[in-house]
């Protein structure tokens, strides 16, 4: 190959490879909807297609909430036992990994005993 085709040739090589790979965005889903991470929030994931890539907005008041990522146990009892991620900025954003479940709650006295928490499986 000639030196001066060689360059091009690299160029749309390139070009294609660069085009070939997919990038994959996540659908952004505000958790609450438009309610934001609030009481009574329980349930909010029933019904949606949530996958693997996409992107959970937690949106709270930070002075009266926040939010914790848990294992099942400490989801279904409402009661953080075992060492977690707690969550703080009122504007959280989660993105989900593949396979299994991931469950948030509000650790805050009384809150995820009224409703302040999902249950999420990508």
């Amino acid at each position: 190959m000639a030196r001066g085709t060689m360059v091009p040739t690299l160029l749309v090589l390139l070009l294609a490879v660069c085009c070939a790979t997919t990038v994959v965005h996540g659908k952004e889903w505000t958790v609450g909807d438009n309610k934001g991470w609030s009481f009574g929030v329980s349930g909010w994931e029933s019904g949606k297609h949530i996958q693997s890539g996409d992107v959970l907005v937690f949106k709270y008041n930070l002075s009266m909430h926040n939010m914790v990522q848990v294992g099942e146990e400490d989801y279904n009892s409402c009661i953080v036992s075992s060492p977690s991620r707690t969550y703080t900025s009122g504007n959280d954003h989660i993105q989900l990994a593949r396979g299994g479940k991931v469950f948030f709650i509000c650790n805050l006295p009384g809150h995820c005993q009224q409703g302040m928490k999902i249950a999420i499986t990508a």
